[in-house]
């Protein structure tokens, strides 16, 4: 997985969301570290179908007039084979909401993937 993808559009985004996973934390259920699918990060914290709560989301997306915001799905914490974070995080995150907000105000291109729009075009001089 990249580091940042954007969805293509609204329900591509809404999918991305529902196929997260991370690691269970104090607030779920579970071997603390351990990876498990954690649909929108909220699965602790729903208190409902996710199934509905997915729906809730999409029919947001059908409502006539609706403004709807791009979607990206970032791995911060995406590990190598021996366990070691790949991001250095802190201040270099910027650099990753620098690309985002260049892509919402259509001054930043990039190549559109399989699994969504994920890097910097590469430019010819």
């Amino acid at each position: 997985m990249p580091l940042v993808r954007e969805g293509f559009d609204w329900e591509h985004g809404v999918f991305l969301g529902s196929i997260m996973s991370s690691e269970m934390t104090a607030a779920a259920f579970g071997t603390i570290g351990k990876l498990r699918f954690d649909p929108f990060a909220m699965l602790p914290f729903c208190g409902y179908n996710m199934a509905d709560y997915w729906n809730h989301w999409l029919e947001i997306g059908r409502r006539a007039g609706a403004r709807l915001p791009r979607i990206y799905l970032v791995n911060w914490f995406r590990k190598d084979a021996d366990g070691h974070f790949m991001w250095p995080g802190y201040g270099e995150n910027s650099r990753v909401i620098e690309w985002i907000f260049g892509r919402c105000s259509g001054e930043d291109d990039a190549v559109p993937t399989l699994s969504g729009c994920c890097r910097r075009r590469v430019r010819s001089t």
